[in-house]
């Protein structure tokens, strides 16, 4: 134990020295247990329960500003849209000034060639409409014809008819009106078509005829008796109304 080595150092100085430095240690480390310091943290935590019940807990954003700009979703989607439109209006606008301006750079034979399609293309709508305005007259030629020629047939059939027919009772439907669902006034205008009305003695030969035809007198004499009961009436009412229109055409001749 007392032996040195080559450095002057004997083992008992080297357990002297160990022991030293442990009781170092222990004389620096604090002791485990603080009565005192336990009293002071336990009454800081009842301190600080009675502040909390007081007056509440903080959170970290009870102290952050209040931004009151700040931008909701409806802000955010108007905000969006509006720059949107702007966006494609300041492109249209763009666009129209370029198409401006290329028009005027257009050449003197371009603006020509130009005119002269839209000037075609306009006569041809023209004539086609023109066409279209030629078919619904012929259209209409053929109808009002048609009309004229079944009331020709069926004034033929019901005044001019034979013995069988003299005792075939007639309702509304079977009298030969000219436009059986019209007006007095188209009736007149079918029993007349085909005639010219600028070729007077033409005209008033054939309203003669219409009138002798539709005279309530003679009509009477003619059908009255084959006159369904239920109709009667109805039907002299009819027949007098074209007689009086017809009467009236005749006396606008003489004026």
């Amino acid at each position: 134990m007392t032996a040195p080595n080559n450095a002057g150092v004997t083992p008992q100085d080297l357990l002297n020295w160990m022991k030293r430095k442990e009781t170092a240690q222990n004389m620096s480390r604090p002791s485990e247990t603080d009565p005192e310091k336990e009293w002071l943290e336990k009454l800081f935590g009842e301190c600080e329960d009675e502040f909390y019940e007081t007056f509440g807990v903080y959170d970290d954003d009870d102290f952050l500003p209040v931004d009151d700009d700040e931008e909701d979703f409806g802000d955010w989607a108007d905000r969006i849209r509006k720059e949107y439109f702007d966006k494609k209006h300041a492109e249209a606008q763009r666009l129209a000034a370029a198409s401006s301006g290329w028009k005027k750079k257009k050449s003197k034979q371009e603006r020509e060639q130009e005119e002269k399609s839209h000037k075609e293309l306009y006569e041809k709508l023209q004539r086609e409409h023109e066409e279209y305005l030629a078919r619904a007259a012929r259209k209409e030629e053929e109808t009002r014809q048609g009309k004229k020629r079944r009331y020709d047939e069926r004034c033929a059939a019901t005044f001019s008819g034979g013995s069988s027919a003299d005792n075939t009772k007639l309702s509304y439907s079977d009298i030969p009106w000219p436009a059986p669902r019209g007006t007095v006034q188209e009736m007149v205008d079918v029993m007349l078509h085909g005639v010219d009305r600028k070729d007077v003695p033409a005209f008033r030969k054939m309203l003669r005829k219409q009138q002798a035809l539709w005279h309530p007198d003679k009509f009477a004499q003619r059908c009255e008796t084959r006159l369904e009961e239920k109709d009667k009436q109805r039907i002299l009412d009819t027949v007098t109304a074209l007689s009086q229109e017809l009467n009236r055409l005749a006396q606008s001749l003489r004026a």
